[in-house]
């Protein structure tokens, strides 16, 4: 057998094991994409509350069984001490006797079936019942990208990542060994080996032996063989070697673990050359602008009172503040309500399903890995404050909203992101999907929430970011005075470090705009 072959049966052997806990229970269940929302880990972690608390009761039932057990023994080796203490004069007595093969005849049979019995039947099947719910292994592929989407765009070292230093900031919160096996495990499959071998290193110096490890099946001989995978393909293959040695000692009845112990022991020996070298790579713009590092230019604008953009402004303008003049974007402060964001949230949290872009190929919108949200879409009369904020969009942009998209609610989740794009389709009206209504020549994204850290909207070619403020409302054009795209749009939503970031945007359609906007021909 090929060392090559060799090694994919182990890997498949041991990854099969490592995944089966969650694989066997989520093979027919539906995506539930937790990680793309807080709203819904907030469920999530109201059902492990109702997990726990059915393990304890399942617990207390085998407690009952067990003290059972132990009063039973106390009792039969009273019986058996007294007998054997003297034998002879104990079976001299016929009741003594007859009690004996009594309890040898009937007794031990139905002790036996008490030991079999199940304990808590109905306990088991509480966490049957959830298993549709539990997260499958998509849930946990996206919520392990999201920790190294945030480690990367944020150039967060993974030690602090792992103690709970996020961009600078402890929080009450660490990774397990578990936590960082499995985040070693997502980027070995990335082939992102450097970073795997950070995070196996810091499993095996975390791993305690503990009930729990040895529970959820958590083992430290397949961490070490691991590690010694990920350093291996760094050829850094003493040290591979010696992972290796120690996750033989701890599995020794792995055969094949022994074979491939031996390979990389051989080619450590043929080997004479320097681990792979891996250069930094320099920050995209649109890390700089996550992380808050664009160029603090010279502004000559400023903040004002808008009082012009409708006749109602008058009697109750806006507080605005201009941010770009070309392309033209401006922020309005205190122009959502904490009521009106609470009665959206409420009336989102029902429905919110995971996010998806138009494809241009078929017309349709699809889920991807670059936006990792959840959303519910609002017709424009569909309560009192959807009338409402729809009214002030026209009082903030001066835009007519008639056959515009409905107001989308979003909430994101663990490290959720949109990453660059622009907003306008950028097809020719004859497409089917501004045929009717024309193109998004406008964006207004309203900011229900504060973020802790990170969720900012950066805007890469014009080097401007704007963080989310709750109450406030970024407003920009999507389209120049052509009414075609501008490139210049290019933006994205930063992921969230920490904190739930909640939005309400709506895309304003250009042909409702002709009587309303001058344009060039």
């Amino acid at each position: 057998m090929s060392n090559d072959r060799r090694l994919n049966i182990i890997r498949v052997a041991l990854l099969t094991i490592l995944f089966f806990n969650v694989t066997v229970y989520s093979q027919n269940a539906q995506e539930k994409s937790f990680a793309t929302s807080v709203a819904g880990l907030e469920q999530l972690l109201m059902t492990e509350n109702i997990l726990i608390a059915n393990v304890d009761h399942y617990a207390d039932k085998l407690q009952e069984k067990v003290n059972a057990l132990k009063n039973l023994v106390n009792q039969l080796k009273a019986e058996n001490e007294k007998g054997l203490q003297n034998s002879e004069k104990y079976l001299h007595n016929p009741l003594n006797g007859f009690s004996l093969i009594r309890r040898m005849h009937n007794d031990w049979t139905q002790i036996e079936m008490f030991m079999m019995r199940p304990v808590g039947e109905a306990h088991l099947n509480v966490i049957r019942k959830y298993r549709p719910e539990m997260p499958t292994v998509t849930d946990l592929t996206e919520a392990s990208e999201a920790i190294y989407r945030l480690q990367t765009t944020y150039d967060m070292e993974i030690d602090d990542i792992a103690e709970g230093i996020l961009n600078g900031k402890q929080y009450d919160a660490k990774l397990s060994s578990i936590d960082k096996y499995y985040m070693g495990v997502h980027l070995y499959g990335k082939k992102i080996y450097d970073g795997a071998v950070i995070w196996f290193n810091l499993a095996i110096d975390s791993y305690q032996n503990s009930d729990f490890n040895k529970i959820v099946n958590h083992n430290l001989g397949i961490t070490y063989y691991m590690y010694a995978e990920a350093l291996a393909h760094e050829y850094r293959l003493n040290d591979a070697v010696l992972a290796m040695q120690k996750a033989c000692k701890l599995l020794p009845e792995d055969a094949q673990l022994l074979n491939r112990k031996n390979d990389i022991e051989m080619r450590a020996k043929l080997y004479d050359g320097p681990p792979v070298m891996r250069p930094k790579t320099e920050a995209s713009a649109y890390q700089i602008g996550c992380r808050g590092q664009y160029s603090n230019k010279p502004s000559r604008l400023h903040c004002v009172y808008n009082t012009t953009t409708t006749a109602f402004l008058r009697l109750a303008p806006l507080k605005m503040e201009i941010v770009h003049l070309d392309p033209y974007m401006v922020i309005f402060h205190d122009v959502i309500s904490d009521k009106e964001i609470k009665e959206l949230q409420t009336l989102a949290k029902p429905t919110l399903h995971r996010a998806t872009v138009y494809n241009l190929d078929d017309g349709k919108p699809i889920v991807v890995q670059r936006r990792t949200s959840k959303f519910s879409w609002f017709e424009d009369n569909f309560s009192n404050t959807t009338k409402r904020i729809n009214q002030r969009i026209r009082d903030m942009t001066g835009f007519d909203i008639e056959g515009s998209e409905s107001l989308q609610v979003m909430n994101y989740g663990l490290g959720g992101h949109y990453d660059t794009h622009y907003d306008f389709f950028n097809v020719s009206d004859t497409a089917e999907v501004v045929r009717l209504q024309g193109d998004r020549i406008s964006t207004v994204l309203f900011y229900m929430t504060d973020v802790e850290q990170g969720g900012a909207t950066v805007f890469p070619n014009i080097q401007t970011a704007v963080f989310p403020s709750k109450g406030s409302a970024v407003m920009w054009y999507n389209l120049n005075n052509k009414v075609e795209g501008d490139w210049r749009t290019f933006h994205a939503a930063c992921p969230v470090i920490v904190g739930s970031k909640w939005v309400c945007n709506k895309w304003i359609r250009s042909k409702a705009q002709m009587f309303r906007r001058p344009c060039y021909t």
